[in-house]
């Protein structure tokens, strides 16, 4: 919500690129601001990893029906989140803190691989379970995609590891 223009005492929608782009940049200047050394893929990471993606098509009208991801994006910001986690992720290439294998018309079978930085901010070492799901249960239901990635990691103190996720 934003203040409602003239006359000071009310609150209208304020969204879109309008709304997100100020509030994402400074998001992520508060980021830098906690982490000086933080690289530009890593900050990326960390708003998108703890950003929230239960976000509702109404949460109003329609309560348990999730919006899709083109309304969503990466999900709603949380910079107390992104600031407070031990851990990021993020695509090796794309350096980006999410995976995206992008639009592809096929006739047949394909098989794409992405590699996976994560990062472990913490003092010791940890190991993260790693469990590939889908946002829509009619997506894993139809079998038309399946996600292989190693089981777990285990990523060394203030350390990163990589893995292929295909």
């Amino acid at each position: 919500l934003s203040a409602e223009y003239g006359i000071g005492d009310g609150e209208t929608a304020f969204g879109g690129t309008s709304g997100a782009a100020p509030m994402v940049s400074g998001a992520a200047a508060l980021v830098i601001q906690k982490f000086p050394g933080i690289t530009p893929p890593e900050d990326k990471a960390r708003l998108m990893n703890t950003a929230e993606t239960n976000i509702g098509i109404n949460p109003v009208g329609l309560p348990g029906v999730l919006a899709p991801i083109s309304r969503i994006g990466g999900g709603e910001v949380r910079v107390d989140k992104a600031i407070a986690t031990s851990t990021a992720a993020w695509d090796a290439k794309d350096l980006t803190g999410s995976l995206s294998f992008g639009y592809n018309a096929l006739t047949g079978s394909k098989t794409f691989l992405k590699p996976v930085v994560v990062r472990n901010y913490g003092s010791s070492a940890r190991t993260y379970t790693i469990t590939p799901n889908f946002r829509y249960a009619d997506d894993a239901a139809s079998g038309a995609v399946s996600v292989k990635a190693p089981a777990s990691i285990t990523v060394p103190a203030n350390g990163s590891k990589s893995f292929n996720v295909q």
